[in-house]
């Protein structure tokens, strides 16, 4: 598997020079509260940016495992094998669902032909080449799919990057559509990884246990934690 991966309370496996003292105590703490509750769960390093700002680089976050092969909502981050290869795993945000008509022009992400929102709030930067780049973050939320959608943050580098422009994808069933939060440079479903089936899903991504521990979804989503 060419993703790390460890068990629940195996928290020496990231890169904890990043991580302040009160992160390994917050992560701690909340690993044990998964236990304690019985909740299946496992941590993962992430290996890139794709997902940045939510998950950058050397992040450590838990996944809700009760969520494999389960469908997931517009908006979650999930954990999941790509098509043909059970030796790396993905992290993506879930973009459309079944039967969604998801498309991006000029940067832009519609979602059943109807154009989402963005704001623009102050800019993001990041390595790229070893080369400090400015990047456009703004604050884009997805149409609600039976409950509240919650905002999230997305980087562009501009609007007219390759695969800022898209034919409408239609979602098939047992599948979903997924995007990296850098939108400008991720490998998600407009190109190789193409959609993921349901049943490759291996978890939700709830909880950044290092560095800056913290909440990646509303805790009452996290059901049975108490």
């Amino acid at each position: 598997m060419r993703l790390a991966g460890s068990a629940l309370l195996a928290l020496s496996a990231g890169p904890a020079a990043a991580a302040t003292l009160g992160d390994w105590f917050e992560g701690t703490e909340m690993a044990i509260r998964f236990v304690a509750a019985g909740i299946p769960a496992r941590s993962f390093i992430t290996p890139s940016g794709g997902m940045a700002p939510t998950l950058v680089s050397g992040d450590v976050f838990l996944a809700d495992l009760r969520d494999a092969g389960k469908m997931p909502r517009r908006g979650d981050v999930i954990v999941f094998y790509p098509p043909r290869d059970t030796s790396v795993i993905y992290f993506k945000r879930v973009i459309g669902l079944p039967g969604d008509r998801v498309q991006l022009t000029d940067g832009r992400l519609l979602i059943n032909r109807k154009l989402l929102n963005r704001r623009e709030i102050t800019p993001y930067t990041i390595t790229l080449s070893a080369q400090d780049v400015a990047m456009h973050r703004y604050v884009e939320t997805l149409p609600p799919d039976g409950g509240p959608s919650e905002p999230y943050e997305i980087l562009e580098r501009s609007d007219k990057e390759p695969f800022d422009d898209t034919p409408e994808y239609v979602v098939p069933p047992g599948h979903c559509f997924t995007l990296g939060d850098n939108r400008d440079n991720s490998n998600d479903s407009r190109v190789d990884l193409g959609y993921v089936s349901i049943g490759n899903i291996i978890g939700r991504a709830v909880y950044r246990l290092r560095p800056n521990s913290g909440w990646l979804v509303p805790p009452e989503t996290v059901p049975g934690l108490g």
